[in-house]
């Protein structure tokens, strides 16, 4: 039997999207998106994604004081200057940012001879320390849990070329390992080409709350990016509670259907207040940077029930 649901909006967008844009960056770009924002002392701070007509991107910090306008962007945040980054990566995006402890951990995907991921560490969101590289070759789209389970760092990541998700853990956030698959296009009727992890998970008392993108495909070519949402078990991550069987944002902006990358709403981060509003940065058509908001409970609601 087809399930239907009502028309209840679990997403809802900021009316004044794109919230930020090419033509504020202070260097020449040709698109910012796919960012991750964190709040840190009463602030929004955002690691941007700014990508430059040579395809090449770079990471910039941006303040806000309400989360939707208002943003200052800073400094570009330098990358490591090593041999290994050297020789493996000419290229970086989609930052993530994770607060465990004091400390927040930012990893990203650096690519070049193929595609691994780097970690920068920060006590302030103003300096970042080289970490060195997460993993070896072909994994992206890491995100870490705010807390260790079970004693080990936990986090999220995606095979590159599977687009699948799966839980990875690590006594020291360098050697990797304890994997287990937790979601795959078979287990999202509306994602049947891949899935990989967005922001960092929600602890709630029911379960883990993961965003994560799913990507289908129209016509056997074009790729249309959406955003869905699953629970999973508290202590144990690898154990699925259920899957929202349909996405709860999807292009449908001009904004998300006109750009770089036609059809995308690509979430890369979430904002979780102290009344239980989350707000949801995503990126729309790989240009701009947008955001939309919703709360914990409707999260809930979506991955329980619709």
């Amino acid at each position: 039997m087809v399930q239907i649901h009502s028309k209840k909006r679990i997403l809802t967008r900021y009316p004044r999207n794109p919230i930020i844009t090419n033509e504020m960056m202070p260097v020449n770009s040709r698109g910012v998106y796919n960012s991750s924002a964190v709040k840190h002392d009463g602030r929004y701070i955002m690691i941007l994604r700014s990508e430059g007509y040579n395809l090449r991107s770079s990471f910039w910090l941006a303040e806000s004081p309400n989360g939707y306008d208002g943003w200052k962007i800073g400094e570009q945040i330098p990358l490591p200057d090593t041999p290994e980054y050297n020789r493996y990566a000419d290229n970086q995006y989609d930052a993530r940012i994770t607060k465990i402890g004091d400390t927040f951990y930012v990893t990203f995907c650096a690519h070049g001879r193929a595609v691994r991921m780097g970690l920068f560490s920060s006590r302030d969101m103003k300096t970042f320390k080289w970490e060195g590289f997460m993993t070896g070759n072909g994994y992206r789209n890491t995100v870490l849990f705010p807390e260790k389970i079970d004693g080990l760092f936990t986090a999220l990541e995606r095979p590159n070329t599977a687009g699948e998700i799966w839980v990875t853990r690590s006594p020291d956030l360098v050697f990797w390992g304890k994997q287990d698959l937790i979601l795959t296009t078979s287990d999202t009727p509306w994602a049947w080409n891949k899935v990989g992890p967005c922001g960092t998970p929600i602890k709630t008392p029911k379960g883990w709350i993961i965003i994560f993108h799913g990507v289908q495909t129209v016509g056997g070519e074009q790729m249309v990016y959406h955003t869905g949402v699953m629970l999973v078990d508290l202590l144990n991550p690898s154990k699925v509670i259920r899957v929202a069987n349909e996405p709860i944002l999807t292009p449908e902006e001009t904004y998300e259907m006109i750009g770089h990358v036609p059809n995308v709403v690509f979430a890369s981060s979430q904002v979780v207040e102290d009344d239980g509003s989350v707000k949801v940065y995503y990126g729309g058509s790989d240009r701009y940077q947008c955001v939309a908001d919703t709360t914990i409970d409707l999260l809930l609601e979506a991955a329980l029930t619709r």
